[in-house]
């Protein structure tokens, strides 16, 4: 008689670093956030469940729930995570000292709007975005606080090299944050036509600049 090997799991098939307990928090949570984008793009957000989640990301769904108690918070952090690398992209900007301030904030205040354009172009990006701004308000005032904690800081440095005129960065930044509005809040953003967006966010940024250049 032939003996066969015992058939094994699914899991010990896995290679050790695909199964959940064997990597790092962080590596779950991206997998998890990648598979949340990817079943958003092909079925919606709100036919998209955690079993569909946790089947894309090839984890059990209890492995969802060590993170995430549910959908909202899975939003959440997606758009947490794509908000951070923006607000890094700008601070990065705001901070070039081989640029000057002038140059600078035109580049930031383009770099904002953009950041909102790419967001519209992804349906599925699109639609968290749109249930952040809906119902989870709090995520997209955190991160106008930070743009505009690295607006401040430009604008407090241009002041200081008198290429800015002077007035209280904090405020100004305030003001040139409800002034571009229109760019970076994806439900006003998606009323610009596709083709000339971009023409009137410089045209917008110019006259930013004009008012805030010292005399």
């Amino acid at each position: 008689m032939t003996l066969r090997p015992a058939a094994a799991s699914p899991s010990a098939d896995r290679p050790a670093a695909d199964r959940p307990d064997d990597l790092p928090a962080g590596t779950i949570q991206d997998r998890l956030l990648d598979a949340a984008l990817a079943c958003f793009r092909r079925m919606g957000g709100k036919r998209t469940r955690i079993e569909d989640i946790a089947s894309e990301a090839g984890l059990a769904r209890t492995a969802v729930y060590r993170y995430y108690p549910n959908k909202r918070a899975i939003v959440a952090a997606m758009a947490t995570r794509w908000l951070a690398d923006d607000e890094t992209r700008l601070a990065e900007i705001a901070r070039d000292s081989g640029r000057s301030p002038a140059a600078r904030l035109h580049a930031f205040l383009l770099a904002d709007a953009e950041a909102t354009r790419r967001y519209l172009t992804d349906p599925g990006r699109a639609e968290v975005l749109d249930e952040v701004m809906q119902n989870i308000a709090a995520v997209a005032r955190q991160h106008r606080s930070h743009i505009r904690r690295h607006l401040a800081g430009l604008m407090a440095e241009g002041s200081q090299a008198g290429a800015f005129r002077p007035a209280a960065p904090e405020r100004q930044a305030q003001v040139i944050d409800d002034l571009t509005a229109s760019f970076h809040d994806p439900r006003l953003a998606a009323m610009f036509d596709k083709d000339s967006w971009r023409e009137r966010a410089e045209a917008a940024a110019d006259t930013i600049l004009r008012s805030v250049r010292a005399r």
